[in-house]
Parts: C-alpha cells; sequence; structure tokens
C-alpha cells in the first residue's frame, strides 16, 4: 500500500512534530518547507524525529519524495507563516498530479485514478469556459488529419446518455438534421457535434456532471468511450475537456488553453497550475485584445508554472462552413469582445453584416435580439449554446439561411501554432505518419 509523506516546517518544536508523527502512525519521511524559530538544525531535527527529513526548493523535493518512495498520503503538518494558500494549492497540484491524497488539519484533497488511454493521445484542457477550448480542438484534429486518423472523446454538460459517435469523416452535419435532434430533446450544440462538423472528423460525445476545483468530473461517460475506442480504426486519440474539467486519463501530452483576459490568479493560483504544468504548448487566447501589458504578466506566470512549455498567444479569426461574400447577415457569437474583430473579417470575406448579437449563451436577451433583425438574408452563428434551438430554428421558419462558423487560432506572436501542433503529435505517434495514401 506505500507510507504516509510529512510535511513539516521550523516553526514547531521537534518534540511536537515527533508526537504528531506518532499519531499518524505509518510515516516513511519528512519534507522540510522551511522557517527555523524553533529549530537549531536539520540534523538535530533529523535525530528526534527518526526519519529521514528532506529539504531544499519544496516542491522540488517532494517531487523527487514522491518519485522513490511509494506513497499513498502526504500530510501537511505545516502552518502560517511558512506555507501560505498558494503554496497549498501548488502543493496540492503536485500531489494530485501523482495520485496521492494531499491531507491537512481541515482540508483533504483525493485523486482520481489516471490511467493511460488505449491509443497514442493528446489530451487539450482548459483554464476555465469560453477560453477557445473547442476552437483549439477542432484546429489541431483538422492540422493532425496530415498525420494521422484522429477520433476526439468530448465530455460535457449537454453530452448524450451514452456515448455517442459521430462519423465526421463522411456524414455532414446540416442546420435541418442539427434541428431534427433538437426537436427531440438534444443538445445539438454539443461539443462533438461542432468538432465533427468544423473539423470533419469522426468524435464520440460524453456526458458529465460535475467539477472539481481540480478539474476531474463527478461522473462522467468517458471509461464507457474508450472502451468503444479500442476497436475503431483510427490511430490517434484527442482527449477534450470540457469548462475547466477533464477526463482523468493520463495522455501522452497536453495542450492547455487560457485565456489571456482571466484573472491571473486562475492561472498562478488555486489549481491553475494543475492546469499548466503538464502542458507540452500552452495557447493564449485572445491575446489581440489583451493589451502588451496583461500578456506579458500572463507570460511570466506560465514560465513560473511550467518553464519548458511551448507557448502560443493567438487570436481567433472566423471560419465560416458556407459561401458569406455578398450576403446581407446578421452575427451572433457568444463573447461581445469577440463582436467587432469578427464582424471585420467577415467584412473582409465580402458579407454586409447588418445585425449582430454577442447573447448567444443568454436565450431571453437573444430572442429579443432576433426579433429585431430585418432584411438578412443569413445568420452566421457558432456551433454553441442556443445555436440550434434558438437561432437555427428561428431563422429555418423564415426561410434564412444558417451558415456556421468555426474560430481559427492565428498566432500574433512570431510562431506557428500549426508546425507546433504537427510536431507534437509526430512525438506522440512515435515519428509515424499515416497519411492515407
Amino acid at each position: 500500500m506505500g507510507s504516509r509523506v510529512v510535511l513539516i516546517d521550523g516553526e514547531h518544536y521537534p518534540d511536537v512534530i515527533k508526537w504528531a508523527i506518532n499519531k499518524l502512525g505509518d510515516v516513511c519521511c519528512a519534507v522540510f518547507l522551511g522557517g527555523g524559530e524553533k529549530l537549531d538544525s536539520l540534523d538535530d531535527l533529523e535525530t528526534v524525529l527518526g526519519i529521514p527529513v528532506y529539504s531544499g526548493d519544496p516542491l522540488r523535493t517532494l517531487v523527487g519524495v514522491l518519485a522513490s518512495n511509494r506513497v499513498y498520503e502526504v500530510v501537511d503538518l505545516s502552518d502560517e507563516p511558512v506555507v501560505d494558500y498558494e503554496m497549498r494549492f501548488r502543493i496540492a497540484a503536485l500531489c494530485l498530479w501523482h495520485g496521492v491524497t494531499y491531507r491537512g488539519a481541515d482540508f483533504e484533497f483525493r485523486p482520481k485514478k489516471m490511467v493511460r488511454p488505449p491509443k497514442p493521445s493528446i489530451a487539450i484542457i482548459g483554464t476555465g469556459k469560453r477560453v477557445g477550448k473547442t476552437a483549439v480542438a477542432g484546429f489541431v484534429a483538422r492540422t493532425l488529419k496530415d498525420i494521422s486518423r484522429p477520433v476526439i472523446v468530448t465530455m460535457g454538460r449537454g453530452g448524450p446518455e451514452r456515448p455517442e459517435v459521430v462519423d465526421g469523416e463522411r456524414f455532414e452535419l446540416t442546420p435541418e438534421f442539427l434541428l431534427r435532434l433538437a426537436k427531440k430533446g438534444r443538445h445539438a450544440a454539443s461539443d462533438h457535434f461542432e468538432d465533427a462538423l468544423t473539423s470533419r472528423v469522426t468524435t464520440i460525445g460524453c456526458r458529465r456532471c460535475g467539477g472539481g476545483m481540480a478539474g476531474f468530473s463527478f461522473f462522467d461517460l468517458v471509461d464507457d468511450a474508450m472502451e468503444m475506442v479500442r476497436d475503431m480504426p483510427h490511430n490517434l486519440l484527442i482527449l477534450e475537456g470540457s469548462g475547466a474539467s477533464f477526463p482523468a486519463y493520463r495522455a501522452d501530452a497536453y495542450i492547455t488553453v487560457a485565456s489571456a483576459l482571466q484573472r491571473r490568479d486562475y492561472l498562478k493560483g488555486y489549481f491553475g497550475p494543475f492546469r499548466l504544468s503538464p502542458a507540452n504548448i500552452v495557447v493564449i487566447t485572445m491575446a489581440e485584445v489583451a493589451g502588451e501589458e496583461r500578456v506579458r504578466r500572463i507570460t511570466e506566470i506560465v514560465r513560473q508554472v511550467n518553464p519548458t512549455a511551448d507557448v502560443h498567444f493567438v487570436t481567433f479569426r472566423p471560419r465560416p462552413l458556407g459561401e458569406v461574400s455578398g450576403k446581407r447577415i446578421a452575427l451572433i457569437m457568444t463573447n461581445e469582445l469577440g463582436i467587432e474583430p469578427t464582424k471585420y473579417h467577415f467584412e473582409k470575406l465580402g458579407a454586409e453584416v447588418s445585425h449582430v448579437s454577442p447573447h448567444l449563451s443568454k436565450r431571453l436577451q437573444l430572442r429579443k435580439d432576433l426579433e429585431s433583425f430585418e432584411g438578412i438574408e443569413a445568420v452566421a452563428v457558432e456551433l454553441k449554446a442556443a445555436a440550434v434551438d434558438v437561432v437555427t430554428q428561428w431563422a429555418l421558419e423564415r426561410g434564412i439561411e444558417v451558415i456556421y462558423f468555426d474560430n481559427e487560432p492565428v498566432n500574433v506572436d512570431d510562431k506557428n501554432l500549426r508546425e507546433a501542433v504537427l510536431n507534437l503529435g509526430r512525438e506522440v505517434l512515435g515519428g509515424k505518419d499515416d497519411t492515407r495514401n
């Protein structure tokens, strides 16, 4: 089963720490976090405790201890002022990533068991909702089609009752088809439909309920989807998270998506480091509207948490899935900040944008906006939120064309996200391309 590791400090007398360790039992060693008010030397401390005491950078030291011992629990016997809330969240993130429980006087973080997926895999996780994770996942899938045959497993609060396969490689998802699904009570704008529509890849949609602080869901169907993946012909698995939650599987590589407009403490504090730490690539969206100073600070945070990550700053460009040139359209989105730049790029494509609505995720206001639209030939809408059961139904009932559009990540730095994704895909595949010639 293993043993416990305790976290200790020099603000407690050694005999008090020894007393607490004896009450705990089954302790193999201690990690010293700092402080020295009640401590003469670490050698004396180790003598009193009768177990090895490791010191140095607390997080690096703890990683080494977890790697060299069979540990099932880390117990925190330290206190203020040696550790603050931010440090304790960093410790919790580290323990959860290593599959170890982290427990203190009045808290406990228990990990979910993270197993390996049945095929080479890349996980795409977000640091919150509306950071552009699904748009990035779709881009990754489209890109990796050049070297593999990917399948995406999604999880969402509006997912189906049983895992559902959508063959986006062969089946075209029309507005009429999606509306029929919506009328049957289905969430036809769920991520697996969006991915299949925008990337023309096979997807498996799963439902999930509840999201923990670290990102694990309370219930989900991903395990069932993994059994389906085993027998499918696809050779690369893309695991797409939902909001700030993600499947409890240890992928071969990670892409973390964050927004430059997010609160910085959501990235450097709480369980932000848990999501940033495993990333091979970090994609920072909304960089174009965030401003240079905010971008600089986000870069510093990412570098502090994950100095080896390949960081890309991107903005989104609309990629309509139908012809918009010469048409008078209404533009409907979830993000108010994205309206003006998206309108600009639609007009560059030759569309006349006569009406806009940023209320795709606010149904009451959205319905009011729709009723004010006059003289349009088409609606251009993201496949999210109320895109099908409200917007698509409203448009088709009036003979108005529905044009779904994707948001394509485009670098605003001097880097190339497409090449980075291809390189990561080749690494995960072991250097083997499957071009399906």
